[in-house]
């Protein structure tokens, strides 16, 4: 099932990449139509099924019902590099947000990363999970340490200073993405994302802290130790593709 985008484009796009994750979906995406009918401006929700094998047509009855949601069903599971693909060339909006389904991020959080933008003081920004001096989050705390090296290695190469290049929940004017074609369908599409958008668009990007429950494997969680190796490689090889010119 493919939706096709009707009327005029809205000026908020939230895409939600899903797989497997019908537990938390729903919430999630009430949560968001909900932040939406509280903005002025008018926004549409994507929810993009990534082949997920828990899915059928109660899920996507409940899930449209919720208010300003599209469905898109991909027969086979490819990644969310491949969904965000889908997304920068279907969906269109002044702005996009993505936030994952599985509910560690949170709607209400959504509106504090687009006023920034809706205030013309930012073209890009993350929902992090780390600094503005909280206490570390609950998690493994591996992954804890992971996500501080994957970060810090990318900030040493990008002069930037973000705390989570890994977050699950960003926002961005689409202008920035309008140019990109993501190659890496699993979790190293970020560092490549990231690079390709900074020396491209060249945004103003911003940190805003967001709020964090996290699941561990029992609950769902995909991403595996070996992935690390996969992000960190990509953080060099797609500077390197891209001219290594961060924009600090």
């Amino acid at each position: 099932m493919h939706a096709e985008q009707k009327q005029d484009p809205p000026d908020v796009a939230v895409v939600i990449p899903v797989y497997n994750e019908r537990a938390t979906l729903l919430d999630v995406v009430q949560g968001v139509v909900d932040v939406l009918a509280r903005r002025r401006e008018r926004g549409h929700v994507w929810v993009v099924n990534d082949g997920s094998s828990d899915w059928d047509e109660a899920v996507a009855h409940a899930v449209t019902a919720c208010g300003p949601v599209s469905v898109v069903t991909r027969p086979v599971n490819q990644g969310k590099g491949a969904v965000l693909n889908w997304a920068f060339h279907h969906v269109q909006a002044a702005c996009m947000v993505v936030i994952d389904a599985d509910g560690e991020y949170l709607p209400s959080d959504i509106p504090a990363l687009l006023d920034p933008i809706m205030a013309n003081q930012a073209d890009w920004v993350m929902g992090v999970r780390y600094g503005f001096g909280r206490s570390r989050p609950s998690q493994y705390l591996a992954t804890y340490w992971v996500n501080r090296l994957v970060s810090g290695w990318f900030n040493v190469l990008a002069r930037q200073s973000t705390t989570d290049l890994l977050t699950g929940l960003y926002a961005f004017r689409t202008a920035c993405v309008a140019s990109v074609e993501l190659v890496e369908q699993r979790f190293a599409y970020t560092p490549e994302l990231v690079w390709k958008v900074l020396n491209t668009a060249q945004p103003r990007w911003l940190d805003v802290p967001a709020s964090y429950r996290f699941r561990g494997y029992a609950q769902g969680k995909t991403i595996r130790w070996w992935e690390t190796f996969t992000i960190l490689a990509a953080i060099w090889r797609y500077r390197r593709a891209t001219g290594g010119n961060g924009h600090a």
